[in-house]
């Protein structure tokens, strides 16, 4: 019954087929669409570059849909839990997919979904017994990048003063290199290293070399083993309320994805100097109860200072990871910090339940200034939280949640639920509440302020198929602090809503139009004192993704900002992207074009940018002027491959950019990125 059952399915996929796009994706651009699809709330320096490496990892090593795992559809960055464990429930039940277009009757696999990702999976048939790690080290891919970029016009801190000293120690370039050699699965070793803008090299406070240095060994053994790391890692576990280092997923438009799916234990290739482990973790399988244990000790940058009896103790943590004036290098490795933790995880077909512990220590106190907003914020030097957290998912519901404490008594909680009611219907809401002394320090979860504490707010969101070739996509979320922020003289609350309408009008042609309203207190100085006054952004887009053939594609987009504070203002910007790949050539070319006109940096607008491999950028838009860039990736063998990347933004209302050490005269600013990868 359930072969015929099969073949019937089968033969419906194949008549829906035409609904899937036709013509051949090209890999790049879907990546491109994946990421972009994750950055509407973040600005440049975001570390995200695992993204990258996932699915360009997986473009090499497709996931072989008929033998695959909830943590490994994670990685593809597209699915939800509830389509994860439809997909997996339909492989299950149907046996083997033969096909892209077999997944299209799967409850909640649209065309669109399925169009991104096709490239990055595969329909081999089940295998009954996978490779021996001596077996797939025969096999294992080796790869090696070069990197460099910089600003041509030389900021004031490359410039030397009166007396005759520079106030950056290195020149304005960044330096990249790194080695990784990977297996399909089993083992994994790699080292980076990297020198940002105005960091010595090979001299100064920098004799060794590269101012960064990161490596690590990641090996799965076996069945009870299941991985083990040493070197630098990260730990993802549970919501995000005690531990999740990296990028995170928030609000966007993609309303369903608000739940986290923990990746566990991972090793750290990226050059984020700050949000990772170092030292040695792994993760044992017994059957439907996992556990991963770790332990962690590195030197982190902190602003150092005595009390009156010469004890030393911090005020705060540096995260920008630059290395350049004399203030920065004294702050460099100046406070150890230990950490160590578990993550405990029992399975079931449709639950899982976990329980997570971190603890850290700190070889001196960690003292804030007393301003009000610190007075509930972590102090001391030690620290420790745990959690307890649940996933349920079964056809078209999923719930998830965790609650979790601090040592300071503080207490968290998120509870979530999605639902798909039908293929025209579904919807998403989550609550969440951090008490204003709960402590995380590596905390990273669903919320609005980017400190998970003294945060309550309701997030609801829906998604609407009213007629062929249209989605609708819209969410809400209001949130209030019931104690001082950094940013807001007194008790705070905010409101967002979001609301984008998706139109495919055929597999060349589609379009979406956005519209999203921001309102938040914020302080303002008025006659010597601070007071709260409401901010409010609205933005309003229109994208066009016009697709000529498999080798030109052409996007346009006009975004307005309206920014209301105690004053208001308005801001547009239009561009348009140009993406070949010719039929004879090796080569791929990403080109744009943008004018922008913001009254202030405050009615900024940002826009993602096609970069190097591994990289991404969002630069700001600001002030009056025209931006372009060109990117090139030339495919020398199958082997060898190179990108550059120039880029230029010039400014028609000042002669002079940005302040401070970063100043540069003149209204143009021009970047030159180059980049060499062989793979053998």
């Amino acid at each position: 019954m359930k072969a015929l059952l099969k073949n019937i399915v089968a033969l419906l996929a194949i008549t829906l087929s035409f609904s899937v796009a036709a013509q051949e994706n090209n890999p790049q651009q879907m990546i491109e669409a994946i990421i972009e699809s994750h950055l509407e709330n973040i600005e440049e320096g975001t570390d995200v570059a695992l993204i990258i490496e996932d699915l360009e990892s997986l473009l090499e090593h497709p996931i072989n849909i008929n033998s695959t795992t909830a943590e490994e559809l994670s990685r593809l960055y597209l699915l939800n839990p509830v389509q994860i464990n439809n997909l997996l429930e339909y492989v299950k039940s149907f046996g083997p997919v033969y096909s892209i277009y077999e997944l299209n009757v799967i409850d909640g696999l649209t065309p669109d979904i399925l169009q991104k990702m096709e490239p990055f999976v595969e329909f081999g048939p089940v295998e009954e017994q996978k490779p021996t790690l001596k077996q797939e080290l025969k096999n294992g891919r080796h790869e090696a990048i070069l990197r460099g970029l910089g600003t041509l016009q030389k900021a004031r801190g490359y410039q030397e003063k009166e007396d005759g000293t520079t106030p950056y120690e290195g020149n304005r370039y960044r330096y990249y290199a790194r080695y990784h050699y990977q297996t399909r699965e089993k083992f994994s070793a790699g080292f980076t290293a990297e020198k940002d803008p105005g960091e010595a090299f090979f001299q100064g406070s920098n004799k060794q070399g590269f101012d960064y240095y990161s490596a690590h060994i990641s090996i799965k053994p076996g069945k009870t083993v299941r991985q083990f790391v040493v070197g630098d890692f990260l730990v993802r576990a549970g919501q995000g309320l005690t531990l999740w280092q990296g990028y995170t997923t928030g609000k966007s438009s993609d309303i369903l994805s608000i739940s986290k799916t923990g990746q566990g234990i991972r090793p750290y290739t990226s050059v984020n100097e700050n949000a990772f482990f170092r030292g040695a973790a792994a993760t044992l399988d017994f059957g439907k109860l996992t556990l991963s244990i770790f332990g962690s000790h590195k030197k982190a940058d902190g602003n150092i200072e005595s009390n009156v009896n010469g004890i030393e103790h911090f005020t705060s943590l540096q995260t920008s990871g630059y290395h350049r004036t004399q203030s920065e290098i004294d702050d460099e490795k100046s406070v150890r910090t230990s950490d160590a933790g578990s993550v405990l995880s029992l399975h079931f077909d449709h639950l899982k339940i976990g329980a997570n512990l971190v603890y850290q220590h700190f070889d001196m106190p960690y003292m804030r200034s007393d301003q009000l907003y610190n007075q509930f914020r972590f102090s001391g030097d030690e620290n420790y939280t745990g959690s307890i957290d649940y996933l349920f998912s079964k056809g078209k519901y999923q719930l998830f949640g965790e609650a979790a404490m601090s040592k300071s008594k503080g207490k968290a909680v998120i509870q979530g639920v999605v639902a798909r009611v039908n293929d025209q219907l579904s919807f998403s809401a989550l609550f969440r509440h951090f008490d204003k002394n709960y402590h995380a320090l590596w905390a990273n979860t669903f919320a609005d302020g980017t400190n998970t504490s003294n945060e309550s707010g309701l997030y609801f969101g829906t998604r609407i198929l009213p007629v062929k070739f249209v989605t609708l996509s819209v969410y809400s979320d209001v949130y209030e602090s019931k104690w001082i922020d950094y940013s807001t003289a007194g008790p705070s609350n905010g409101w967002d809503i979001f609301a984008q309408a998706d139109v495919r009008i055929s597999d060349s042609f589609s379009f979406y139009l956005r519209f999203k309203n921001e309102e938040k207190n914020n302080k303002f100085k008025a006659d010597k004192i601070y007071i709260d006054i409401p901010e409010r952004t609205q933005k309003l887009r229109l994208h066009l993704d016009y697709r000529l053939s498999d080798k030109f594609n052409l996007k346009t987009r006009l975004e307005h900002v309206f920014y209301t504070e105690e004053n208001s203002e308005n801001g547009v910007m239009i561009f348009q992207d140009i993406q070949y790949s010719p039929e004879k050539l090796p080569l791929n070319l990403n080109a744009r074009f943008a004018w922008f006109s913001t009254e202030s940096y405050d009615s900024r607008i940002y826009a993602y940018e096609n970069d190097l491999l591994y990289t991404f950028s969002v630069p700001a838009y600001y002030g009056k002027g025209f931006r372009t860039y060109l990117n090139l990736k030339y495919g020398f063998s199958k082997n060898l491959e190179c990108w550059l990347k120039f880029a230029n933004t010039h400014w028609t209302d000042r002669d002079v950019i940005s302040s401070g050490y970063n100043e540069i005269e003149g209204n143009n600013k021009t970047e030159l990125k180059m980049q060499l990868r062989l793979k053998f």
